[in-house]
């Protein structure tokens, strides 16, 4: 213990100061500690591969990819048009034509998947190593990967640019990329536009334009004319099986039309926040905004779409706070379809009080880090004033 010299109390460097032992430095860890070691390290690990090996064994590992994105990349690869069939834009079989020639695509295309979600929060500027662990106790991040879509690149794509937002290039290029990979991503111009980033909005519309028609092109337009009326045919057929506000209104005896005008008010809603909250410079809440209105927005919703998120939590509360743990709770939902009425109200109701954390203001309590969320708590000491 550090004193003033010849004065009992304080010290020319603040209040005393009490050092840790050297026990305490080098002996067991602290209960805390092992809680987090087991919760946020051993038990995704125990969870994880077991979860992937399961369904690889049974052949539903990678079912979108197998029976959807790679067919597309095949088709590309030998010259030949996916469509009508293919129900995504140009650029995801375009892109998808290097795991055509390597062994094993499925196991591969899972291995990145995996890889890019730690990078999407490292992008998103997550440090706290629980965060990481926390996303893989996520069902639709697990979901995401097991089916093998696009979801968790396009978490990557919106990543990126957030980490770019101030590069007029690099915002227009991932942005650009993430709308043309799946038009789902448009909010994040509403984002762009609300925060000031006029002339990032337009490139990036106008990269998402260019790409898509680029690559079409290269098929001879094959399909272009009749893929807007094949998609709401797509839509309308599975519309009831997804978690969305319409579903869960009609399930619930509202009428089609009043439940779509719900649908398309709560979605616009998102974004109109998102836009102000953009106008009065709060860029993290407008983006965490944009990023959950990509979902909202959506006709169609399945479990491995409530991966994206991510890019809200991660953004609006890089340390880990109740935001990371309530989504554990997309483990009461099924990932094919949408379940009873009550299992798509809980999804509804898990994202919505998700971000409804996230978004919180911090009060004083939460900004001085409790120390049952600090990781660093037995180790930091004050520093001097």
């Amino acid at each position: 213990m550090l004193q003033r010299p010849g004065g009992a109390g304080a010290t020319p460097y603040g209040e005393i100061v009490r050092l840790p032992s050297r026990s305490s430095l080098r002996g067991r860890p602290s209960p805390r500690r092992l809680r987090d070691l087991v919760l946020f390290l051993a038990l995704p690990l125990a969870i994880v591969p077991p979860f992937l090996s399961y369904h690889y064994r049974r052949g539903l590992l990678g079912v979108d990819f197998e029976r959807t994105l790679l067919p597309a990349a095949r088709a590309v690869a030998a010259g030949a048009s996916p469509y009508p069939g293919f129900g995504y834009p140009p650029l995801a079989a375009f892109a998808l034509t290097p795991f055509t020639l390597v062994p094993g695509p499925d196991i591969v295309f899972a291995a990145l998947l995996v890889a890019a979600v730690p990078a999407s929060l490292w992008l998103l500027g997550v440090r706290d190593w629980r965060c990481y662990g926390a996303a893989f106790l996520w069902t639709p991040v697990l979901a995401a990967v097991q089916t093998g879509n696009v979801t968790i690149l396009l978490l990557l794509g919106t990543a990126i640019c957030w980490r770019r937002r101030d590069s007029l290039c690099g915002v227009a290029a991932a942005g650009g990329l993430a709308i043309a990979a799946k038009i789902l991503c448009w909010p994040l111009l509403a984002w762009l536009a609300a925060t000031r980033r006029v002339a990032a909005a337009v490139w990036t519309a106008a990269v998402a334009v260019a790409v898509t028609l680029a690559l079409w092109g290269l098929l001879g337009f094959s399909g272009l004319a009749g893929y807007p009326a094949s998609l709401s045919r797509l839509g309308r057929s599975v519309a009831s099986d997804s978690y969305t506000v319409k579903a869960i209104l009609v399930d619930a005896g509202v009428d089609p039309a009043l439940a779509r005008a719900a649908w398309a008010a709560v979605a616009l809603a998102a974004l109109v926040a998102a836009f102000l909250l953009g106008r009065r410079g709060d860029d993290r809440r407008a983006f965490g905004l944009a990023a959950f209105a990509m979902i909202l927005a959506s006709p169609i919703v399945w479990l491995h779409s409530y991966a994206l998120l991510l890019a809200p939590v991660a953004v609006m509360r890089p340390r880990l706070s109740p935001a990371w743990l309530v989504p554990i709770a997309f483990v009461l939902v099924p990932g094919t379809g949408n379940g009873e009425a009550w299992q798509t109200a809980t999804a509804l109701g898990v994202a919505a009080s998700t971000v409804a954390l996230a978004l919180a203001p911090e009060g004083r309590r939460q900004a001085a880090a409790p120390a049952a969320l600090d990781p660093r708590a037995s180790t930091t000491m004050p520093r001097p004033r």
